[in-house]
């Protein structure tokens, strides 16, 4: 009888102990922060009962207790499941058309920026969204799938404008090779200087590499600046070669204006000596057909001198303004 008594002693006990550790357990669930917490809690429990020296109606009263609490948090895992699932089945039944749309937009339109943008923002959207796996996975695919099809689309946009660009940089290259070639020797100034703004005007909205652009244009801008070197070195030469003829023809203005007052001095000299005559022949009474002759004379002389003294001071005018243009500073 003493084995059955300490068995009987030893059973009491373990129910003592393990309803203590059941009731922690229960707490120790109901304060859990999520349900796989909470079942983690009663499964460490149900892990005592193995081995345990327990009374029949004992164990099935801690055990029924146990089952009870694992129905419960089973009931809500199901519940859980079941509200997650239905959310997950709403959300990608959402998010499927938005991911076939933008996929479509990848496929059709020209802007390729905004459709990675939206690429972008669903992606975020399936992120943070409740899914089952293969959902998420199957939505993720076609992503990527989209995300792929717009690099290949850039890629083969970047070869389209690569060729177009170096096609351009061939054809621009030619036209401004010859325009600096012409800039540095043709002496028709103004054409030249029309060429190169037509080929200025050539690399507005063309495709070409950044770093062609500004090789050509500096290249370009080269020409204009030997163009207008030349071209200033040509009128200061002009201006030049304009002088030396203008102070030649001073020189010949002042030695046309020196003859013509030394012809004056001469007719005025011719003059005097006519009236000194006609004052003889009036007061010596000879014949009037005498005097008719000096008189014409006469006339004619100051004719002469009047006309000199024009043609001097016509000279003088033309002189002065002449001066006055060479002596005009400049711009």
């Amino acid at each position: 009888m003493e084995p059955e008594k300490w068995s009987e002693e030893a059973a009491l006990q373990n129910y003592e102990t393990l309803k203590a550790i059941l009731e922690e357990g229960l707490a120790n669930a109901g304060c859990a922060e999520n349900l796989r917490d909470e079942k983690g809690f009663l499964i460490d429990v149900q892990g005592h009962f193995r081995g345990l020296i327990l009374r029949r109606e004992d164990r099935e009263e801690l055990y029924g207790r146990l089952q009870q609490a694992f129905a419960a948090v089973n009931k809500k895992i199901e519940d859980e499941r079941f509200h997650f699932e239905y959310e997950a089945l709403s959300n990608y039944a959402a998010l499927k058309p938005l991911v076939a749309g933008v996929t479509t937009q990848v496929i059709t339109s020209d802007d390729l920026k905004s459709a990675w943008e939206s690429l972008i923002e669903i992606q975020e959207r399936i992120k943070g969204s409740k899914l089952l796996r293969e959902h998420r996975d199957e939505l993720y695919s076609s992503l990527q799938d989209a995300f792929g099809m717009i690099k290949l689309r850039k890629e083969e946009a970047r070869q389209v404008f690569s060729q177009e660009a170096q096609s351009n940089y061939t054809r621009l290259k030619s036209l401004v090779d010859k325009g600096l070639a012409q800039s540095e020797e043709t002496h028709e100034y103004k054409e030249t200087r029309e060429f190169l703004k037509k080929i200025q005007s050539e690399f507005k909205g063309i495709k070409m590499l950044p770093g062609q652009r500004e090789e050509l244009y500096s290249r370009l801008q080269t020409a204009f600046d030997i163009l207008g070197k030349r071209l200033d070195d040509f009128f200061r030469y002009k201006k030049k070669n304009w002088e030396v003829k203008m102070q030649f023809t001073l020189s010949r203005f002042s030695a046309d204006i020196y003859e013509l007052q030394t012809a004056l001095a001469k007719d005025k000299s011719y003059l005097k000596e006519l009236e000194d005559q006609m004052e003889i022949i009036v007061s010596s009474g000879k014949e009037k057909t005498v005097l008719a002759g000096l008189q014409a004379r006469i006339t004619s002389t100051l004719r002469s001198i009047e006309t000199k003294r024009q043609q001097i001071a016509d000279l003088e005018i033309e002189k002065d303004e002449l001066q006055n243009r060479l002596d005009e500073p400049e711009n």
